[in-house]
């Protein structure tokens, strides 16, 4: 039995490396046991005992201690756990160097022989963000020394976490998803656009935290530049978030707000794909974004911005758009272009995501491969 630790993963606002994570955790083989560690609490206890389920342990190894003291508990509590758990492997997570160094000392620390950091993000989300910057690039170099491997999820990715590192030691790890739970289903389609009461409307989809990264603020100026070329577009948006409010207020101010509707969460966003017309994502920064991945395997046309990385781009129906204040219409025009374009069956972009390479089975044989295990032992799930 060979065990990995996933540290800095947890289902808050259900975000995309949990959805990684647990879609791994699902489809792993025999043999393998992957366990948690979270410096944020689990939101849903239900979650955890799910993952008791299939085999996985969750340890927090935070603190509600004041800011300034939390470095040092990630770092302590983390140690100690090592020290304990017998881990042949560490597998890091993160968005910034500094949260990533903790983690990898402690590791090394502890005496764990395979040390893996796995740059998820482009850029840098929440408050105090200078100071964030700052911290990041102060501790990019010790990044190199303190791990054994190194992945990325995009070009992005690589570039943001490990400049410098020569590119042929980043293991570029593609954000596969479960097909079968988005792909193309015409009963499904009728089923949610019923009970949502969007039979007769031209469904605008997002599906993200109401955070900075996301830019729910450019969202609803292009929604509304939508609306005014596609009289009948609603704009369905799927998540929570600490900008909940604020966009929401937005929404009212910029007179659209009987036309947006705020789902919150959902464990069934496969469902909710299957309702929406066109998949919208102006994010400030991505690393890969799941979502989009997870759109274009629905068979929905995309608009991403163009701080997205092109390796997100799977499918022809994709459009990278700007997001500065005057392109604001070059969203509106593209909305409208997909609401009066020929449709397409979209059970064959479905089929496009599989090829390339994009399924949990294609990422499952890159973590085993990551993490030493020998190519005969990979079994299950697909992943041979």
């Amino acid at each position: 039995m060979m065990k990995v630790l996933e540290v800095n993963v947890d289902d808050v606002g259900l975000g995309g490396v949990y959805a990684l994570v647990n879609s791994v955790i699902r489809n792993k083989p025999e043999g393998l046991k992957l366990d948690i560690a979270c410096i944020a609490a689990f939101e849903n206890p239900n979650n955890v005992e799910a993952l008791k389920r299939l085999g996985t342990d969750v340890y927090y190894v935070g603190t509600t201690g004041p800011r300034w003291t939390r470095p040092s508990a990630y770092y302590k509590n983390t140690l100690k756990l090592l020290q304990n758990g017998g881990y042949d492997c560490v597998h890091i997570h993160g968005d910034v160097a500094y949260l990533l160094l903790i983690f990898a000392r402690a590791a090394r620390r502890a005496g764990v022989k395979k040390i893996v950091l796995h740059s998820h993000a482009a850029g840098l989300d929440g408050g105090s963000r200078r100071l964030k910057a700052v911290l990041h690039k102060l501790c990019q170099r010790a990044l190199l020394r303190a791990a054994t491997d190194f992945a990325a999820c995009s070009d992005m990715a690589a570039a943001w976490m490990y400049p410098g590192l020569d590119a042929r030691r980043v293991v570029m790890i593609r954000n596969g998803i479960e097909l079968e739970r988005f792909a193309c289903d015409p009963a499904v389609r009728a089923r949610m656009r019923r009970e949502l009461r969007l039979e007769d409307t031209f469904v605008v989809g997002h599906v993200g935290r109401f955070t900075y990264q996301k830019n729910h603020e450019y969202l609803l100026e292009a929604f509304a530049a939508m609306r005014s070329r596609v009289p009948n577009a609603k704009l369905l948006l799927v998540g929570e978030g600490v900008l909940f409010d604020q966009t929401r207020a937005q929404a009212e101010q910029l007179g659209i707000v009987a036309d947006v509707i705020f789902y919150g969460a959902s464990y069934d966003v496969g469902s909710l794909m299957q309702a929406m017309d066109l998949f919208a994502l102006p994010s400030r920064f991505e690393g890969l974004p799941i979502v989009g991945v997870e759109a274009q395997a629905a068979g929905l046309p995309v608009l991403f911005s163009d701080h997205i990385t092109r390796q997100a781009g799977i499918t022809e129906h994709v459009r990278f758009l700007p997001i500065d204040e005057n392109a604001v219409d070059k969203w509106g025009v593209a909305a409208r272009d997909v609401a009066e374009g020929p449709g397409w069956n979209r059970s064959d972009d479905c089929e496009r995501v599989r090829r390339a390479g994009f399924t949990i089975q294609d990422t499952i044989r890159a973590f085993l491969a990551l993490y030493g295990v020998p190519a005969t032992d990979r079994k299950a799930g697909g992943a041979q």
